[in-house]
């Protein structure tokens, strides 16, 4: 498992990633399917708990009726949370999806903010895996919580991919940037994309959907 560098080689430009950092990943997600069940039943019986405690007070005063909504709100959250990672787990089923969107998606999960013109474009994934995977390397790519988390992008076409190049900061990347990028390289490949790392950047490339090759 490895990812590229810009020539199209195995990156050497970081570390190759660890077997014993991979397999405890795989032991961690080894543990999802059950995982999954078990906790959809318990947010089930929690949101049943929150929607009849909500009931019975109904003439409770407004403080009361307030911590009410907050955890209303609050466990439905956790449902939204718990329904992306459960797609994750789940095999790849590519659809088209805008290249936005997707970019979007990962930006709020990795806590980054971007720049650049993206085409107007759709990709043929599987939304949770890639949006997982470009939030993987959008999150190595901001550095540290210390950074301004803010990152260039630069979209283009070729004659049947989307090309995302996003430019890095400064900062080294941490000690398990390798095994991270392995996976996102992973994810991506999976799914007839590529990872590439440059200098000063990483370029992610994405198949076009059969609707944006047909508009070309």
């Amino acid at each position: 498992m490895e990812h590229l560098d810009e020539t199209g080689r195995p990156c050497t430009r970081h570390a190759a990633p660890s077997q014993d950092s991979l397999l405890a990943l795989a032991l961690l997600g080894s543990r999802m399917p059950s995982f999954h069940h078990d906790l959809a039943s318990k947010l089930q019986s929690l949101m049943m708990a929150v929607e009849e405690i909500d009931e019975l007070a109904q003439d409770a005063a407004a403080d009361m009726r307030t911590a009410i909504a907050g955890a209303g709100l609050a466990v439905r959250e956790l449902q939204a949370l718990f329904a992306a990672n459960r797609t994750l787990a789940r095999p790849p089923q590519p659809k088209p999806t805008p290249i936005g969107d997707l970019i979007a998606t990962a930006a709020h999960r990795a806590g980054t903010r971007t720049h650049g013109e993206l085409p107007a474009a759709h990709v043929d994934v599987s939304p949770p895996a890639i949006a997982h995977a470009i939030a993987i390397v959008l999150d190595l790519a901001a550095g540290s919580a210390k950074t301004p988390r803010a990152l260039t992008l630069v979209g283009e076409l070729d004659a049947s991919h989307v090309v995302v190049t996003i430019e890095t900061t400064s900062e080294p990347l941490p000690p398990n940037a390798g095994d991270l990028l392995a996976l996102a390289g992973f994810a991506f490949a999976r799914e007839h994309g590529e990872l590439r790392c440059g200098p000063a950047s990483f370029s992610i490339r994405l198949p076009l959907h059969e609707r944006s090759l047909a508009a070309r």
